[in-house]
């Protein structure tokens, strides 16, 4: 019996009660690393596919073609499309980058 409880007294847990409390905290602090470093990557790449949407929106505006010197003719309510759509002595407003214009068909 004594033999078995100066082998018990002889473990690390009772000789060293607190290291492995230590090297749990060391353990926990290393998870938190890794979990805050994964944040940081997951924000950088969902920023760079947020940047790439807003360049993609940004090229396909139609602010940008008017930009680029196009205009946008309508007939009503309606975008001409086609010069099929048109007939001699229509009405069209034609939009330009900065501001409209009322136009009849000759």
């Amino acid at each position: 019996m004594k033999l078995q409880y100066e082998k018990c007294m002889q473990a690390r847990c009772y000789k060293e009660p607190l290291q492995g409390i230590n090297e749990k905290y060391i353990n926990i602090d290393m998870l938190v690393k890794n979990m805050a470093d994964n944040a940081i990557k997951k924000l950088v790449i969902s920023r760079k596919d947020f940047e790439g949407s807003i360049t993609k929106i940004d090229a396909l505006s139609p602010l940008k073609t008017l930009q680029r010197g196009y205009s946008i003719a309508k007939k009503g309510e309606k975008i001409v499309k086609s010069v099929k759509e048109l007939q001699t002595g229509d009405e069209i407003c034609i939009r330009f980058i900065d501001g409209e214009k009322s136009a009849k068909i000759i």
